[in-house]
């Protein structure tokens, strides 16, 4: 009874070794990959940086900075309202239109 207990923790201890072996190896490919893509993304933000810092020309930036902003105007705010007040409107009617034919499908149905 000695002689298997020993015999079958000897093999437990063998197994237990040959998984731990299976593990290290099986992390190092994982910090492998995982090591390329921290690069991968490192060299992709970096060649993003450093090919959109001279887009913007110094003709552009003064331009960006000499526009005002536009003061308060009666029509653009008129504008805005019937553009809102129209969308409200196109949207009841859509909802109407859609329980409409909802109410239809259903007659049909029956």
């Amino acid at each position: 009874m000695d002689e298997a207990l020993k015999r079958q923790s000897e093999e437990l201890e063998q197994t237990l070794q040959k998984q731990l072996e299976l593990l290290k190896q099986d992390s190092q490919v994982y910090a492998k990959v995982a090591g390329i893509a921290v690069l991968g993304g490192l060299l992709a933000v970096g060649s993003v940086k450093l090919f959109s810092r001279g887009r913007k020309s110094d003709e552009s930036k003064k331009k960006s900075k000499k526009k005002k902003k536009r003061g308060f105007s009666f029509f653009r705010n008129i504008r805005n309202r019937l553009f809102w007040m129209a969308f409200d409107y196109g949207k009841a009617r859509l909802v109407e239109n859609f329980v409409a034919n909802l109410g239809k499908e259903d007659e049909s149905r029956k």
